[in-house]
């Protein structure tokens, strides 16, 4: 296969991780957003962060709050190093939140992420995940 059929199939599998996560906050199933981090997994998000995987599954936890769900696009997904067992990539989208009846809360807000996705049993899981609101 070539560069680009490999850049075509890590994006593919970066989309498909990121599908995974927004499915898992949308039914507020931890266990499932769970099993999509690595054990080593470094979270940092516009709201707090997790150095370590103890502290990044806590503010998960946090961040899937019963009343609201957390909602992202994903308009550009950038894959920016592909190997057999490590995928990084970069996003651009936007990010807000929804009502427990699926009504957005407020304007939804541009968003950047980094990712960095490792492969473990046979499965893709988020070692690291940094996103950000950008500043106006």
């Amino acid at each position: 296969m070539g560069e680009t059929g490999a850049v075509a199939d890590a994006e593919h599998i970066a989309r498909g991780i990121l599908a995974d996560l927004q499915d898992g906050f949308a039914a507020h199933d931890l266990a499932a957003v769970t099993r999509l981090l690595d054990d080593e997994v470094v979270v940092f998000g516009a709201a707090g962060e997790g150095l370590d995987g103890e502290q990044s599954r806590a503010y998960v936890a946090r961040m899937m709050a019963p009343e609201v769900t957390v909602r992202w696009t994903w308009e550009r997904v950038i894959p920016v190093l592909v190997e057999a067992t490590v995928l990084s990539f970069a996003v651009r989208g936007t990010v807000g939140f929804d009502d427990a009846q699926g009504q957005e809360l407020g304007a939804r807000q541009p968003f950047r992420l980094t990712c960095v996705a490792v492969l473990r049993d046979g499965k893709w899981r988020l070692r690291h995940f940094h996103g950000s609101v950008p500043q106006s």
